[in-house]
């Protein structure tokens, strides 16, 4: 029970809340769905904040059409179960790097706010490529890559880490190894090396853009209580701790620059299976 606990405390649900991340996600669900593309696969699904939203796009016209949301986590395909109900909508739990032993065959593969986790990206790409048809189109985004920095923001990011920083050492805590730039304890990419990684995959005609949203101090303070933000920021100390000198960094940070939020760019990707 402890475990369940920590993870829902710690994880990026509270941040997916957000207007922005909505706005994000519905820029792909937009441009991709439709009701001629029969079997589209909601890949990382979570709760099912974007399985929803691609419901809504379908609207009435769905019939005969199925969505099939995929996660690794029991926890929050049963929240998405408990808070979707439609008969064209079915959640199966599997991680994106098996995605073919799932999925056999697909039109739509959407993976949002997740691919920056693979480690292996192109394996995970191949596996998507493996079940989509020709034609078929894949979705995806991310604002954890080289280029989510709007111009002049850059030393908010590292002025947050060093003011937590801090706060450990005044709690006598020392931190192992922090990375200013990179708040994320993973391999961020550019778009253009998505573009090339893609092409790599047996994708063509991909296209990226950039979409930028306003992070307001809420937002900011709800992704610096996100594990995987915390472990990335703050290497080798425990959540808790990590997650109250953030938390403190960040009000520090924002009194200093005299803002009240911070702008951050999403690369938005969609490709054709060649």
């Amino acid at each position: 029970m402890s475990d369940n606990l920590d993870a829902e405390r710690y994880s990026f649900n509270p941040f997916s809340r957000h207007p922005f991340f909505t706005y994000v996600n519905r820029w792909v669900v937009d441009r991709v769905i439709s009701p001629q593309r029969r079997v589209i696969v909601d890949l990382g699904c979570g709760p099912g904040a974007v399985t929803k939203l691609i419901l809504e796009r379908l609207g009435s016209a769905a019939t005969g059409t199925r969505v099939i949301g995929i996660d690794p986590s029991a926890s929050a395909l049963a929240r998405a179960r408990a808070t979707i109900s439609s008969r064209i909508a079915e959640f199966v739990q599997g991680g994106a790097e098996w995605l073919s032993r799932i999925v056999t065959t697909a039109d739509v593969v959407v993976f949002l706010n997740a691919i920056h986790l693979m480690r292996d990206k192109a394996q995970v790409l191949g596996e998507i490529r493996k079940v989509l048809r020709q034609g078929g189109v894949l979705a995806f985004n991310t604002t954890f890559f080289a280029g989510a920095y709007v111009k002049g923001t850059s030393g908010f990011w590292r002025r947050w880490i060093v003011r937590s920083v801090e706060v450990l050492k005044e709690r006598g805590i020392t931190v192992q190894h922090a990375h200013a730039n990179k708040a994320m304890a993973m391999q961020w990419l550019s778009a253009s090396e998505y573009v090339e990684l893609c092409g790599r995959s047996r994708f063509c005609n991909v296209t990226t853009e950039l979409v930028q949203v306003e992070m307001t101090p809420e937002s900011l303070r709800d992704i610096g209580r996100f594990s995987l933000f915390i472990e990335g920021a703050l290497p080798g100390v425990p959540l808790d701790e990590g997650a109250s000198a953030l938390e403190r960094g960040l009000t520090r940070a924002l009194d200093e620059l005299g803002i009240s939020g911070v702008a951050r760019n999403w690369l938005e990707c969609v490709a054709e299976a060649a």
